[in-house]
């Protein structure tokens, strides 16, 4: 993938009129990526026993080599059933991300990922048939705010909601704000503060249907993590300023991760390996499934593919 990311930053991105310095950290920072989801099934001792990718012809080649080099040798905390090590299965979802790493290559790694039952509603599996997993009941979007929408300022938030045992949000807050527009970081800055603000103030009129069966069932709250897409549709024009298609690539400045506590001290160790963005927006909450603990370090680079001709925004 040679000098993928410095077209990306010039044709993909757009810049906004700024009148601050510190555009070239803002640049370093851009990131090329792509969801992948599929299922995953872990053998009793924690190794990967077999994998599923969602409509893997769509992908391109070397993320799919990538993914095919990578998960064959994680290792997983062995989930147990009545004390006893299981074969177990789950939905899963990678987030694959492309970066530079000098004037000439960029390296693709598997950045993050997620292993929960918010992929298994959108799948319509067995794993939540008869209630067995939350969902919205309403959920009313967040207004775009005016200026941002004037700009064509589009991104992503990650918010983490606690939802109580009436299924009602006791709590919410902003884990990380994505935009697909260059500025300062000042701009970016009281961009994120914007779309952020917005977010939690819808997520906090939302209402769910709570698990009444199955292993989620019976707990006094549940936290999830949603993300909010805001996407902009240009006017006069065939084309949509967001979220790309499966199997496309996304370029956008990767907001800082905000710590959240109480979110964290529910979730444990299986939230999501790497990030709250390997998760999908496509309107589902996502509950991390607790018996999956990734073991092995997430963000190996995938140096021998370093310099192939297809690059984000190509293939």
């Amino acid at each position: 993938m040679k000098r993928s990311m410095a077209v990306l930053v010039g044709l993909v991105l757009p810049v906004f009129g700024f009148a601050h310095g510190g555009m070239d950290a803002v640049k370093r920072s851009v990131e090329a990526s792509m969801l992948v989801t599929g299922e995953i099934a872990v053998n009793p001792d924690g190794s990967v026993w077999a994998y599923v990718l969602d409509h893997r012809d769509k992908l391109p080649a070397p993320v799919v080599q990538l993914i095919d080099g990578t998960l064959p040798h994680w290792q997983f905390t062995p989930v147990q059933v009545d004390g006893k090590a299981v074969l177990a299965k789950a939905p899963m979802s990678l987030r694959v991300v492309a970066r530079q790493i000098d004037a000439d290559h960029d390296a693709i790694s598997v950045k993050a990922a997620a292993f929960g039952t918010e992929t298994a509603q959108s799948h319509g599996t067995p794993e939540c048939a008869n209630d067995a997993c939350l969902a919205y009941l309403e959920r009313r979007p967040p207004g775009y705010p005016s200026n941002l929408l004037a700009n064509l300022v589009s991104g992503t938030v990650y918010l983490a909601v606690e939802v109580d045992g009436r299924g009602k949000v006791s709590r919410a807050a902003v884990e990380q704000v994505d935009l697909r527009l260059l500025a300062d970081e000042t701009t970016l800055g009281r961009w994120r503060r914007e779309l952020g603000r917005v977010s939690v103030e819808a997520a906090r009129k939302w209402t769910f249907r709570v698990p009444r069966t199955g292993p989620e069932a019976g707990k006094e709250h549940w936290v999830v993590t949603i993300p909010v897409n805001y996407s902009i549709a240009v006017p006069g024009e065939r084309k949509t300023i967001g979220a790309p298609a499966y199997g496309q690539w996304d370029t956008y400045v990767p907001g800082p991760m905000n710590s959240i506590p109480w979110a964290d001290a529910q979730r444990g160790k299986a939230a999501s390996s790497g990030g709250v963005d390997a998760i999908p927006d496509n309107g589902v909450p996502f509950v991390a499934d607790a018996r999956f603990v990734l073991l092995t370090p997430i963000g190996g680079t995938d140096g021998a593919r370093r310099s192939q001709a297809t690059a984000p925004g190509q293939g």
